[in-house]
C-alpha cells in the first residue's frame, strides 16, 4: 500500500493547481482539508475561525517559502499598513520539486487534479465558499446522523464559533453534493 502524501508535498500539488487563481492561506488549507477528507493527504485539522485548520499546513507553507519553493506575495490595507492578503506560487525551485512528487504521487495527482477542478468550477476558490464547504463538511463528519437539518448545522456552528446562515450552507452544500460529500442538506 502506498504512503498517504505529507503535507508539504499536498501543499505544492494544490499550490501548482491552483495557481492561476492566485491562491491564499485560506483556500490552500480548504483544499487540503478536503484533500484529507479523502485520504489524499496527511495533515491534522481543527476547528477554527475559517473552519477547519491545520497548524501543519500553515508551518508548512511558511516553510515552503523560507526555502525558496513558493513565492508569497501579501497585500496590505492601506488604512493600517497590514498584510491583508497572501498569495502563493511556485518558484523554479518549486517546479523542479514538483515534478518528483508527481510521479511519486501520479494516481493521487490525477485525483486532487479532479477534486480542485470541481472547487474551481463550483466555487472559482473563492475562499469563503470553501470555508463554508468546510465547515459544514467538519460539522457533518463529526456526526453520527446520515443528514443533518439547518438548524442543527447553524447550532453546532455558532458552539464552534462559526458563523454559518441558511444561504451559506446552501452555497456550501452545492460544493459538497459536486464533491460527492453529501446528497441533501
Amino acid at each position: 500500500m502506498a504512503t498517504m502524501m505529507n503535507a508539504a508535498d499536498a501543499a505544492i500539488i494544490t499550490i501548482v493547481l491552483a495557481e492561476d487563481k492566485a491562491i491564499g492561506r485560506t483556500a490552500i488549507q480548504k483544499l487540503i482539508y478536503f484533500e484529507t477528507v479523502f485520504d489524499l493527504a496527511d495533515a491534522y485539522f481543527r476547528p477554527h475561525y475559517y473552519g477547519p485548520y491545520s497548524s501543519e499546513v500553515a508551518c508548512i507553507i511558511q516553510e515552503l517559502a523560507a526555502l525558496g519553493f513558493v513565492e508569497e506575495k501579501t497585500e496590505t490595507k492601506e488604512t493600517t499598513g497590514y498584510p491583508r492578503k497572501y498569495s502563493y506560487k511556485l518558484t523554479n525551485d518549486g517546479r523542479a520539486f514538483f515534478s518528483t512528487v508527481r510521479k511519486e504521487y501520479a494516481e493521487d495527482y490525477e485525483k486532487i487534479s479532479a477534486l480542485i477542478e470541481k472547487c474551481k468550477k463550483r466555487s472559482n476558490l473563492n475562499p469563503q465558499i470553501l470555508s463554508w464547504a468546510a465547515k459544514v463538511n467538519y460539522i457533518g463528519s463529526h456526526e453520527e446522523k446520515e443528514a443533518l437539518e439547518f438548524e442543527e448545522i447553524i447550532s453546532k456552528a455558532e458552539k464552534l464559533k462559526w458563523d454559518l446562515t441558511q444561504g451559506k450552507i446552501n452555497r456550501a452544500s452545492q460544493l459538497l453534493k459536486d464533491l460527492g460529500l453529501v446528497e441533501e442538506i
